[in-house]
């Protein structure tokens, strides 16, 4: 439902499947809202959402209830969930890995019949059968399968990428937080199980969403595809990647030219 679209081969929303892809045409709030049994309270604080953006940390399901997990509602945009081959602790601010995600999202917001604990949440959720866990750890496997989409024929300028991989690599010093081949920086702190993380502060980045989550942070994003998931930052507050590149020259007083801008806006296409 949310991490797959359709290629319109047949026609508009109908054609062969695209699994990974952010749907954001999903809107998610509306559907919440129009279901049997939701509060009026619960109404408001999802029907604003919009089209391609949830609120995983508003509250849980455990099979019988809801458990209000925040009062208020930050939605974030859905993500994309290809090329994440050895990116690790995948969401965007690292509470953990793909596995860990697909059993919370499963059973406290899609009501999966499973079982969800983790401590740091004060969420307990036992349900008999399980049949969620045993499904996992194939679910991972599919998952880190699923590709970057190609960039389309002609849709950057390839000598001007060229350029723009220098700017990325230099000037703008994108590549010590987007370092390659994975395009982040997660994995690479002095412990691979303890995720290197960003301050909102840090990167200029709205702080309401990670305040709400376990580690309080923001994981720099894996770059693979990005031109297919507009618009930017989890809250969609970039339009366009000429707005990432504006906001980063501007936070850390870059100086970047504007030919610099527009190169590095199509390296970035071509990822």
């Amino acid at each position: 439902l949310c991490h797959s679209t359709v290629d319109d081969s047949l026609t508009t929303g109908i054609g062969g499947r695209r699994d990974g892809w952010p749907n954001r045409d999903l809107d998610v709030g509306r559907i919440i809202s129009a279901a049997p049994g939701t509060s009026d309270a619960q109404r408001a604080l999802v029907e604003n959402w919009g089209p391609g953006r949830f609120d995983p940390r508003l509250q849980a399901f455990d099979g019988t209830d809801f458990i209000t997990l925040n009062k208020t509602s930050v939605p974030v945009l859905i993500p994309p969930a290809f090329g994440l081959r050895r990116v690790g602790l995948e969401t965007y601010t690292a509470d953990g890995p793909i596995s860990y995600w697909n059993n919370y999202v499963g059973v406290t917001q899609m009501g999966g019949h499973g079982t969800f604990i983790d401590p740091r949440l004060n969420l307990t959720i036992p349900q008999t059968p399980d049949l969620v866990t045993s499904k996992l750890a194939a679910l991972f496997e599919y998952q880190i399968r699923l590709q970057a989409p190609a960039r389309p024929p002609q849709s950057f300028d390839r000598a001007a990428a060229n350029r723009g991989e220098r700017v990325f690599s230099g000037a703008a010093r994108c590549s010590s937080c987007h370092t390659p081949p994975t395009f982040t920086d997660v994995l690479n702190g002095p412990d691979p199980a303890v995720p290197l993380l960003h301050a909102p502060e840090e990167i200029g980045i709205s702080a309401a969403y990670a305040l709400r989550t376990l580690t309080k942070q923001y994981r720099t994003s894996p770059l693979r595809g990005i031109w297919q998931h507009p618009p930017y930052f989890h809250d969609g507050s970039a339009e366009d990647l000429a707005a990432v590149v504006d906001h980063y020259d501007q936070h850390f007083s870059l100086g970047l030219t504007l030919r610099q801008k527009a190169d590095l806006v199509e390296f970035l296409k071509s990822l």
